[in-house]
Formats: structure tokens, sequence, C-alpha cells
């Protein structure tokens, strides 16, 4: 189905935020997984939260959750309807498959440790997708697919020795083919085949991850900046998920002792195309993936008690710019707990 519509350890308050979620938030922003599309990842960085989520060494633990709901057409930057994309990817034929939604919610758990100048993080996804498609183009082709299974985890380290307060370093990590690639359709025209590589729940192949970032406070104002860059160097079946660079910064504004703490994102993406023979195409061979995207997330963090933190953001789109014709969430929700031990 080638055409495809989708795409720590104790320091001061001014790095607190940052340096004890460095390695969860520098893989989130990578996103919780890889599709084909430019816009079906979550890329917030979720865990510089404010100075309430902990300033200790040593373990903890989060669980997240992100809802995906793709369901705008659009091309390049122009949004368009569903008559209009078939018209795009179907020009007076029939064969050309035209989606319909992909629905996407991933939960996360995470187990992280800290220490001053360093530290480690497990991300093991679990990925709920829902998936409609045409696929000839016409409603006799309508098929479906839903599974919820394990996607590709995620191992991640950091490094701030070189920096005296540790709010300045590195990450570095790997993404694993852990994820199924061998989902068929459940119902319609397609029962049975299997779907495009880029909906499976792994992409079938290893990545590294390579970033940076810093911190810092000027009065009750924290900010961050942070870049990370992730490129698969293995190959699935003939599909190469596209490069991905992702970049974000934040503010928060907290008095010591503050509970509820109000939190602003930026975040930028640019992903390239998908490669190989069974990665997405149109009708003329032209990619059907990546692009370029510029979000806000206003958020909120909140104290509860007991070293447990939760926090929600609500990612909104300011600038899309996507590759051919491609499915694209109206708005991105982010909802987390953090246990501090």
């Amino acid at each position: 189905m080638k055409s495809n519509l989708g795409l720590q350890g104790q320091k001061k308050s001014a790095v607190v935020p940052f340096q004890q979620g460095a390695l969860a938030f520098a893989l989130l922003a990578v996103g919780q997984h890889a599709l084909a599309c430019a816009s079906c990842g979550c890329t917030l960085s979720k865990d510089w939260l404010g100075p309430q989520a902990g300033s200790t060494s040593g373990w903890s633990a989060g669980i997240s959750y992100d809802m995906i709901n793709q369901n705008q057409y659009q091309i390049g930057t122009r949004k368009i309807d569903h008559s209009t994309a078939q018209n795009l990817l179907n020009p007076g034929q029939i064969g050309s498959e035209v989606e319909l939604q992909t629905a996407t919610r991933t939960t996360t758990l995470s187990l992280n440790y800290n220490a001053d100048d360093w530290g480690v993080t497990v991300l093991v996804p679990f990925v709920d997708k829902y998936h409609t498609t045409l696929s000839d183009g016409t409603t006799a082709g309508y098929s479906m697919n839903q599974y919820n299974t394990l996607g590709d985890v995620k191992l991640l380290g950091r490094y701030a020795g070189w920096s005296g307060d540790g709010g300045t370093g590195v990450i570095v990590g790997v993404q694993l083919p852990t994820g199924l690639t061998n989902e068929n359709f459940n119902a319609g025209a397609s029962a049975g085949q299997p779907i495009d590589p880029s909906l499976q729940p792994g992409t079938g192949a290893t990545a590294i991850i390579l970033g940076g970032f810093t911190s810092g406070e000027f009065n009750k104002v924290g900010w961050f900046a942070q870049g990370t860059w992730q490129h698969t160097v293995s190959n699935n079946f003939g599909y190469t998920p596209g490069s991905t660079i992702i970049a974000n910064a934040g503010i928060r504004y907290a008095e010591p002792g503050q509970r509820i703490v109000p939190l602003l994102q930026f975040n930028y993406v640019h992903r390239n195309s998908d490669s190989g023979i069974n990665a997405s195409y149109d009708y003329t061979g032209a990619p059907l993936t990546g692009g370029n995207l510029f979000y806000v997330a206003p958020g909120v963090s909140a104290q509860l008690g007991g070293g447990v933190s939760a926090y929600g953001y609500l990612q909104l789109p300011l600038a899309t710019n996507v590759t051919g014709v491609q499915l694209t969430p109206r708005y991105i929700l982010s909802l987390g707990l953090r246990k501090n031990f």
C-alpha cells in the first residue's frame, strides 16, 4: 500500500528541572514512534516540568500517554478536503490508496537513573493504533487495522561532566527494533494483507540518537533548549525511515516550592522522506513522507506529594509544510506521571 497519507544529581535551581529528566526528555523529543508522516510523533520535552519535579540523584520511573489523531488532509502548507486529496493521489483512475484516518495512542513506561554528571534512561512504548483506508481509492476498498502492542524500545545516555552546574551536555542513544513489523489489516477489502511499514508497531530497524542540551534561569523564569538527530543505520525489507532533526525550547515560571507550574514549549521538526521500495510514494513516484513542522505547546505540571508529579501539554501546529499529500493532526495531547525514589 504505497500511497500513504500520514506522517540526576543535586543541582542549583536553575538546572534542576532539566537535569532530572534530561534523558527521557531527549528521546521523547525524537518521538514515541517513527512513522512515515512528518507529523505523527510527539515531539515534546516532557520532563522539563519545574523545580517541584525532583532534584536528587537516584532512580525515577514514569508513565506517559500521547494521543495523535491524523484526520486532516494536507499538501505542502495547504489544508485540503477528502475529494481534493483523492484527485491528487488518484487522478481519473482506480488503484491508488487514499487513507482516511490514523489515530495513535502511545503509552510509554520510563525508568531513569541520574548521577551528578551522567544518567541513563530506558523507554518502553506500547502503541495502540487505529487505521482506516480506501485501498483502491473507492469505498469498495475500505479496510481497517487496529492493534495494541510493544513498539521500538529506546536506550539513552547523557553526560554533562564538563559543565559546572550540569545544565549543559550531550545525549547519545539508540532505538532498537523490538516492535512487530508483520501486522495485517483486520477487516475490509485488504483483510489479511500487510499494512504499510510506516504504520507498523516497529520500524524493524536500528537508529542512533545524538543531541545536546542547555538550560538556565533568570529570576523566577527557567528556560531550556535542546537539539536531537535520529538516523536509521539498518534497513528493514526495503524500508528506511527518514532521518529526523528536532529542536525544542521552553520556559516556565516558578517560585521555590511552587506546586503548580505553568509551562510553554516551542517545537520544530524536520523529517526527511522515507526511502526504499516499500516506502510511501504517489502514482508519479514522488514521496508522501517528510516535512517541516513548527508547534507551540502550553502545559502545566503539578506536585502531587510523595515524590510524584503530573503534567499535561496541548501541542498545537503553528506552521506545517509536508511533502506530498499527508494526514496531519489538528492537535497532540500529552499527559504523564513521574515518581522520584
